[in-house]
Parts: structure tokens; sequence; C-alpha cells
């Protein structure tokens, strides 16, 4: 079933003269109205616990009706709902989560951020206001890599087709995705071949991205792993990015792995920056299974278009053993 999406006020108390919950909230895992439930104006509340279930996400809201802004204090995902018709259930809250701050998003009459409780229903903000949610996840191929994805491992496992980058040099640019050494202003630069497919599409905005290769000479794919938070970049940046290499002797560092390789280094270090680095994103926000786990043949993730950006779907999701 579906994972729906919530917003609830962190606190009790009239509007006017609210009491702040949010400590207690957090402390003692659990979400909580100090509504009463049996009033008529409390119907839509009352709906709402109906209709939440276990592994759902919420977001609690602090509301400023003055400046028509909410924050959104905290996130987390109900684990337990036996007490929800008395208006609470248990909640585990996230640990550094991205919280927005600003106008009122715009949304359905559902969408009621005057309400103590409601559910998220568009995907715009429901993506907003959950950054890391199923429904703004996506899915991108990189090139096959048997050191870890932390420097080019050869032809073994790659392409032939001259159509592709590997296929001609081979290797591809996603072979440095997880070395994670060269870090700039807190965060790590990568390149991403689905995103580069249509990257004026996807330029300033951040997905988590669910991970997956294939050994060419098996035919044969792997889930690899995902980066929570991974922002795409635009040319400048990326221009400015290479700059920083070429200074710091990263890049000749990386053309020299390439050749050791075995592959060819033709045409490496004279691309442009964004044909270099298009992704970026903390290293705290990778998170990569102990060994690749091979994907049945009946996973979802076989039909991907391989060099496409696809959307990620609840039936791709597998349980590392």
């Amino acid at each position: 079933m579906a994972v729906k999406y919530w917003v609830a006020t962190s606190n009790h108390g009239h509007i006017m003269d609210p009491k702040e919950m949010l400590g207690d909230f957090i402390q003692n895992d659990y979400w909580a109205t100090d509504l009463k439930l049996k009033v008529k104006e409390n119907k839509n509340v009352v709906s709402a616990l109906n209709g939440i279930k276990v592994d759902d996400k919420i977001a609690l809201s602090s509301f400023r009706n003055k400046y028509r802004t909410v924050h959104i204090t905290v996130t987390g995902t109900i684990t337990g709902i036996e007490n929800a018709e008395t208006g609470k259930f248990e909640v585990l809250w996230d640990i550094d989560p991205e919280l927005y701050q600003g106008l009122i998003p715009a949304g359905t009459k559902n969408e009621n951020w005057h309400q103590a409780l409601f559910q998220l229903t568009t995907k715009e903000n429901i993506t907003l206001i959950f950054p890391e949610a199923v429904i703004n996840t996506k899915v991108a191929a990189i090139a096959w890599n048997t050191l870890e994805w932390k420097l080019p491992s050869g032809a073994t496992g790659k392409t032939k087709s001259a159509q592709t980058h590997e296929g001609q040099f081979g290797y591809g640019h996603e072979e440095w995705l997880f070395d994670t050494s060269k870090i700039i202003d807190g965060y790590h630069y990568g390149f991403l071949q689905p995103i580069q497919k249509a990257k004026t599409d996807h330029t300033n905005k951040t997905y988590p991205i669910w991970l997956y290769s294939i050994d060419e000479s098996t035919g044969k794919r792997y889930w690899i792993g995902e980066i929570k938070r991974a922002i795409v970049i635009g040319e400048s940046e990326a221009d400015t990015i290479k700059q920083k290499y070429i200074a710091h002797k990263w890049l000749e560092e990386m053309e020299n792995q390439a050749i050791t390789s075995g592959s060819h280094q033709k045409g490496f270090s004279d691309y442009a920056g964004i044909n270099l680095f298009n992704i970026k994103f903390k290293p705290q926000d990778l998170i990569l299974n102990e060994v690749a786990i091979l994907l049945p043949k009946d996973h979802p993730a076989n039909k991907v278009v391989r060099y496409m950006l696809a959307d990620f779907k609840e039936t791709f999701i597998i349980s590392p053993k």
C-alpha cells in the first residue's frame, strides 16, 4: 500500500495562544492532539486519524498566520497507531532532516495548513516538505566497476557499444562516484550519465537517487546503494569545480588512473566541466550496500532504460540480506 504524507501542528491550544509541544513529541517519540475529537468542527482531523497507517510519513509545522508562512520543525515515520482514535500515534523522528521554511505551499482544499492534521496530496508539495520521499526518488544506472567506484577498474564488465563513452574509452565518469576523498565546501562532486540526457530539466533540483549497475559480461543488474540528497548542478558550477580539480591536481590524478586501468585517456581533461560533474552530495548522504545485491529477473529495474533517469516505484524496494 502506498505511503501517505501528513502534516501536523507542533502546538496544542488555540492558534492565538499556542502551547509548544515539540520538545515532548520528539523526546517521547509520538504526536498527539488536544482537540475534542467528538466535536463536529473537528471531523476532518478524525477523518485524517482514521486514514493514517504505519510507515506513513509525518512533518510537524509551526504556522505563522501573520506572515502566511510555515516552518517545518521535524519529520518522521509513523510506527504505531494503536491509539490513533484518541488522537495519538507513535513516531520515529528523522535525524538531521532537510526542513522547509517559507510561504504556505499552494495546494488543494485538503491541504489546510490551519488544520491540526491533514494529508499532503500534490506531488509538488510532498517533494517540497519531504525531499527524500519515495515519490521524488529517481533511479540511475552507473558504469560497471570492480573497485568500489573509487577509480576506474578497466574494461571488464563494460559495454562494448561504440555509441557509449565507456564503449569508446573503456571507462565511465561514474567510476569516481564514491571517491569522497575530494571534498569542496562540504560536497563531493560526481557524474551520472542519466542526468546528462536532460540536464536542463534537473538543474538545481535535489533527488534521492537509487543506483544500480549492469555487468555487461553477464547481463545481470545489481543494486549498489543510494544517494539520499543528490543536487544537480549547472554548467557554471561544474566549470568552477573543474578548475578547482585542476588546481588540486585531482584531474591529473584521475587521468592517470584511467590510463593505468587500461582505458583510453583521449578527450578526458578537455571535456567541459558539465561533462565531468553534474551532481554534488555530502558524503554522509551516500548509503552503499556492503556487497552489490543481484536483482532478480523479475525486478522492475530490469526494465529501466539504461541511460534514462527513471522514477522510483515502491515495487523497487528490496531489503538487504
